[in-house]
């Protein structure tokens, strides 16, 4: 039997990241470093992906921060599965894997058919608090998020309390959030960047 990895996370907008973040340190929770990343997504012309609750991006990551600052960028591959919701955490399957050259990889799903479809970017500072990640978000147009992914919607809970989030916790992308947002300003296309 395979059994494929799964994400399980709970997403909160936050006004700002000052609370958290002092809660984080009275926790003990150990800082891991802050990144700069672009997620090109990819589709079909028909956009089946998305339809089908399903994404396939590349990450580019540069780290700004922390015990992983190089000036040298790092690139991730990931397809994530539709979404299933219990409770107030999210699951879907992610497969993820580092790639060497996003460039060529990026050829190479156009090759296959696929387009990119949309492109964001994210400042993210990470935190290990327990079993769980703690990843403090901060987005163009929609403002600052605090995702806590975790092995099982227990733990993730636990972390919930000890930070004092007490928000009803969001259960779409970025993407849709951005999409939204981008709807209600008026401002279109397929690139959402700190410019």
């Amino acid at each position: 039997m395979l059994i494929m990895p799964r994400e399980i996370e709970v997403k909160f907008k936050v006004s700002a990241h000052r609370a958290v973040r002092r809660a984080l340190g009275t926790t003990g929770a150990e800082y891991l470093g802050t990144s700069l990343q672009t997620d090109t997504f990819y589709d079909t012309p028909d956009a089946a992906f998305s339809r089908g609750d399903r994404a396939l991006r590349i990450r580019r990551v540069k780290s700004l921060r922390g015990r992983a600052a190089t000036p040298r960028m790092r690139a991730l591959l990931t397809y994530k599965g539709p979404r299933s919701c219990g409770g107030s955490a999210k699951a879907r399957e992610e497969i993820q894997t580092h790639l060497d050259d996003a460039e060529s990889a990026a050829k190479i799903i156009e090759i296959l058919g696929m387009r990119p479809s949309r492109t964001i970017q994210k400042r993210r500072a990470s935190y290990r608090l327990g079993r769980c990640l703690v990843e403090l978000d901060e987005l163009p147009i929609i403002g600052c998020f605090v995702e806590i992914e975790g092995p099982s919607e227990r733990a993730i809970e636990r972390v919930r309390r000890r930070l004092g989030l007490d928000a009803e916790p969001i259960t779409c992308t970025y993407l849709e959030l951005l999409d939204r947002a981008s709807k209600r300003s008026g401002r279109r296309g397929r690139s959402v960047t700190f410019g």
